[in-house]
């Protein structure tokens, strides 16, 4: 199959918030902060009768629909989602599959400009009846929690959420009362992984009050994340108020750069031929693949993204190898197969499958043509 001009253009680049830089992105990839909040009056969404789940549904939606910056927000019942779109939003961490089957779910999204990919996002009915989320790229706890904060403000002007004096702000959960945020990243550890020190920092983390875990469980072995991704988490929603839970996380994320960091110095200082041997294999398969899964993906991307950060390559920045993660999962494939035009093998025409992974190595063909190894 010839290059197809809409593998180029499928980027969708155009406002997505994992197309832009961010601090320490060499190790920290994203930042998210997610807010739980619960209307007063109305029991838990596992606990709802009758007609609640649709009432709360509804006061949310008014609540956003009737702010002065309604025209920024597109509201989704999730009832009315098809199953390709659904497997987007999930792939883009907006919602969980949970909220799909949940009655009453529903989704707010910020928009920026006449996309919904601002990484701003609200969903209803799930295990609280709100939860505001927003993913920055790189280390950027402050602008995602900002970000949160106005948008439970808007809410708050219309909505009453309960809370007591002891407890805070009331969850489903009893880890997320008190301030009902949570602090999520999903950090690149490879060189980490390499050297066998994963377990010893994981452990160290897990004494602050952290969780550690696969980015990508489906694709990774047991206790391992693939292409040394994964994503920490704050475990507690009432240690502190909100910026001392910050403080708290953005020292541990910035524990894991320095920890990485040194271990790449390591590799590239005392295992130089072992670790250029798995980025020189790393970009042959890139180069030359017909077909990748997902799982072979990753591992090529992480690979790539550490032998640009070792200065092994050049020829791609990391606001470019970000993007790539999200547009090689599936439902993202399948939905540019759909909405394109491509000539596929003869052998794979009627494989819907083999044709997501024809086009994702592809894609990573053309993200990474002018990729060069600095001998």
């Amino acid at each position: 199959m010839n290059k197809n001009p809409e593998i180029s253009d499928s980027k969708g680049l155009g406002g997505e918030w994992y197309s832009r830089s961010g601090p320490l992105s060499d190790v920290v990839l994203s930042t998210r902060v997610r807010l739980a909040r619960n209307l007063a009056d109305f029991p838990f969404p596992a606990h709802f009768k009758a007609d609640d789940a649709v009432r709360v549904q509804t006061l949310v939606f008014d609540a956003f629909m009737k702010s002065e910056r309604a025209d920024s927000y597109q509201a989704l019942p999730v009832a009315g989602i098809d199953s390709l779109s659904a497997g987007l939003l999930i792939e883009r961490g907006l919602i969980q599959t949970s909220t799909l089957n949940a009655p009453g779910g529903g989704l707010v999204m910020r928009i920026n400009g006449r996309k919904a990919n601002s990484g701003l996002a609200c969903t209803i009915n799930d295990e609280d009846h709100v939860r505001i989320s927003c993913f920055c790229s790189g280390l950027d706890c402050d602008r995602a929690y900002k970000n949160c904060q106005e948008v439970d403000e808007l809410l708050q002007k219309s909505l009453q959420f309960a809370a007591s004096y002891d407890f805070g702000y009331l969850t489903a959960n009893v880890k997320d009362c008190g301030s009902g945020i949570k602090f999520s990243a999903r950090v690149h550890l490879p060189a980490m992984a390499f050297l066998g020190e994963i377990g010893d920092f994981f452990e160290s983390i897990a004494l602050k009050g952290m969780v550690a875990e696969p980015a990508f469980p489906p694709f990774s072995k047991t206790g391992a994340g693939t292409g040394g991704f994964y994503q920490l988490s704050s475990n507690q929603a009432g240690t502190g108020n909100e910026v001392e839970q910050m403080v708290n996380f953005t020292a541990v994320l910035r524990q894991a750069a320095d920890s990485e960091r040194k271990g790449r110095n390591s590799l590239i200082q005392k295992r130089t031929t072992e670790i250029t041997d798995r980025i020189v294999k790393a970009f042959s398969v890139a180069k030359f693949s017909l077909l990748l899964d997902m799982r072979e993906a990753l591992m090529i991307i992480s690979d790539i993204k550490l032998g640009k950060a070792m200065g092994l390559l050049r020829g791609i920045d990391d606001e470019a190898i970000t993007p790539l993660i999200y547009r090689v999962q599936d439902s993202h494939l399948k939905t540019v197969i759909k909405n394109g035009s491509f000539a596929f093998p003869q052998d794979i025409a009627e494989n819907t499958q083999k044709q997501a992974d024809r086009l994702r190595a592809l894609i990573i063909q053309d993200a990474f043509e002018n990729l060069e190894l600095i001998k």
